[in-house]
């Protein structure tokens, strides 16, 4: 085939399962485009027609730069396609495969990118469910600058509360997709975001977190194995890098990240502690490229953001083509899927031999857009709902005046300050909003405990960051000894939090009693505060542990056949065999409860 529909096909530049994607030129514009086509053996398959048909319908109500944009769409001869923007440059798994090494600066770009992309496509009900590193694009320039990645292959993705796929047809990429999708059960958008952190691990450690050599041990690892932390197999990667990942890649859907705007937020929070650590623009040495240095960017968008001026219309930085100037033509009712489910086979055969083309004009986006608003239950499309609308509008509009100028309810600022105790700045700054409008509130004095506990680390982390610029900068020679160890001892905090613990509760033993600078007074303060910060954290963790270790044991023991029960244990030990447990009553019965397994696995 040379032709389809305006496009003369050049060549093809990608192959799937249902179709191939071409290289094409339109004739009328002069313009170059990726066309997908479904293939012909599947041309007459309703299911595999319904499922192309689905992508087309999902890109008209997607318009954003991370997400390839759809042109137009039609069929000829009973062949569906659809044009799309054409990406120079590869999918992150080409990258991959080619050996390119992502390290962390560039994984956060990708992931504040993508985490832009999805939000479009969550705020219009659209689920990707199948968000890998072969479905994400990198374009690149003829002079090897990279653009923003932009997602593609959208051939599964689903609104919200439509049928789902269940059971043992599992829709998705085994190696990414979420417990829950594995399990058969309905997708979400945190089912997209447990995606996204699988994505970003396999592009940091170079495999997806969890490979089996069988479909059953997969799917058993994938619903009940928690992944190693990305920190036990890339070395360099920050601490709040890794607990990010860790934090997408929950197995229960509401520990995790909730929303593709709240993994916004929680990417700027990182990218500020990280630029602080690193003084903005501070040389740091890179240990992976044998003394070379680099200079980290004041913003992360740097990282990647192209220094070319971006071609017009492309708001993406222009690296890809714009969209064509093509005449309108309107909508054809019948192209996309058919709107009568009940008209018989013969009749939707002969619509679907009719040859068209429609391209997607910002008209149709709306009105597609309006359909499924539109088709949303409860929802009527009248002249008196939107002139109540219109009313309540105005109406919300001279309330938000009114309220702009009073506090926040006190219960509201109180979970906020619970959902952000991770930010030291932002419960800092509720706290003080919710003590000076609710002083006598009988949680004042516990919101001044955490105000208090929130300046403090943001007093001593920002010490530990400057001392921790000076020291790399100086190789340590302007620092006295209390600054260098208070530098060296909190550096190891990646490993054991109780031996840093117990590292920083030794450099204050051993200068009790000595007359100290204010600089090393200042120091042995922080080195308190991250004492007991790291010992919280610790004991928290560990309970987490022991509920773990615990509640897998009993399931071994009460659910499980032999061979499995030890299949399970010899997890636990692949987990936790050489973890070394601290003396409290928590890791005395976490040791207790491991030699049970090691007993138990024996030599079998």
């Amino acid at each position: 085939m040379q032709k389809l529909g305006p496009y003369d096909l050049l060549d093809v530049v990608g192959r799937g399962g249902m179709g191939s994607v071409y290289r094409a030129r339109n004739r009328e514009t002069g313009e170059v485009h990726a066309v997908k086509l479904l293939l012909d053996n599947f041309s007459e398959q309703q299911h595999f027609r319904n499922r192309f048909e689905s992508e087309i319908n999902a890109l008209i109500k997607l318009d954003h730069p991370n997400i390839v944009r759809i042109i137009s769409f039609g069929q000829e001869m009973g062949n569906l396609f659809f044009a799309m923007e054409l990406v120079e440059g590869s999918s992150l798994f080409q990258m991959q495969k080619k050996g390119h090494r992502f390290d962390w600066r560039e994984i956060l770009a990708i992931a504040k990118q993508l985490a832009k992309g999805l939000r479009h496509a969550h705020d219009r009900g659209i689920v990707h469910r199948d968000l890998k590193p072969g479905n994400v694009l990198m374009p690149i320039d003829a002079d090897g600058r990279h653009g923003e990645v932009k997602l593609t292959d959208f051939g599964i993705a689903k609104r919200f509360g439509t049928s789902q796929n269940t059971g043992d047809n599992l829709i998705g990429t085994m190696d990414f997709m979420s417990p829950e999708q594995a399990k058969g059960q309905p997708a979400t958008a945190r089912s997209d975001l447990y995606s996204l952190g699988t994505v970003l691990y396999t592009l940091l450690s170079g495999k997806p977190p969890f490979t089996s050599n069988s479909f059953e041990e997969s799917l058993r690892k994938l619903t009940r194995v928690p992944a190693p932390p990305i920190s036990s197999v890339v070395s360099d990667v920050p601490p709040s890098v890794d607990a990010l990942i860790q934090k997408l890649m929950a197995k229960q859907p509401e520990k995790r990240i909730p929303t593709a705007q709240a993994l916004l937020y929680k990417i700027d929070e990182v990218e500020q502690e990280l630029i602080e650590t690193s003084q903005a623009k501070t040389v740091v040495p890179q240990s992976s490229k044998g003394g070379e240095t680099i200079e980290l960017a004041t913003s992360f968008d740097d990282l990647t953001r192209p220094n070319t001026s971006p071609v017009a219309d492309n708001p993406g930085g222009g690296l890809v083509k714009s969209s064509p100037r093509s005449k309108r033509v309107s909508a054809n009712e019948d192209t996309v899927a058919s709107k009568d489910a009940s008209a018989s086979e013969s009749k939707a055969k002969s619509k679907r031999l009719v040859d068209y083309h429609n391209t997607v004009t910002d008209h149709l986006r709306a009105q597609s857009i309006r359909e499924v608003e539109a088709s949303e239950p409860g929802l009527k499309s009248s002249v008196w709902l939107i002139a109540t609308a219109l009313v309540s509008v105005l109406g919300l509009a001279i309330w938000g005046v009114i309220r702009a100028s009073q506090p926040e309810p006190a219960d509201d600022l109180y979970e906020e300050m619970l959902a952000r105790k991770g930010s030291a700045a932002i419960v800092e700054k509720l706290a003080g909003e919710f003590l000076v409008a609710y002083p006598d509130e009988k949680r004042a004095e516990e919101v001044q405990a955490w105000q208090k506990n929130a300046a403090d680390e943001r007093r001593y982390t920002s010490l530990l960051n400057r001392l921790t610029a000076q020291s790399t900068l100086t190789n340590g020679s302007k620092l006295s000894e209390i600054e260098k160890q208070f530098v060296e001892i909190n550096g190891r905090n990646a490993g054991n939090k109780d031996s840093t613990a117990a590292k920083l509760a030794a450099l204050i033993a051993v200068q009790n009693g000595i007359e100290l600078s204010e600089g090393d007074e200042l120091c042995l303060a922080g080195a308190a505060f991250f004492e007991k910060k790291y010992r919280s954290e610790a004991r928290v963790e560990l309970q987490d542990k022991l509920h773990f270790i615990r509640r897998s044991i009993e399931t071994a023991k009460s659910n499980e056949d032999s061979s499995s029960r030890i299949e399970r244990y010899k997890s636990l030990l692949d987990l936790y065999g050489d973890e070394n447990w601290n003396e409290s009553d928590e890791g005395k019965e976490a040791r207790q409860l491991m030699d049970f397994v090691r007993n138990e696995v024996g030599d079998k």
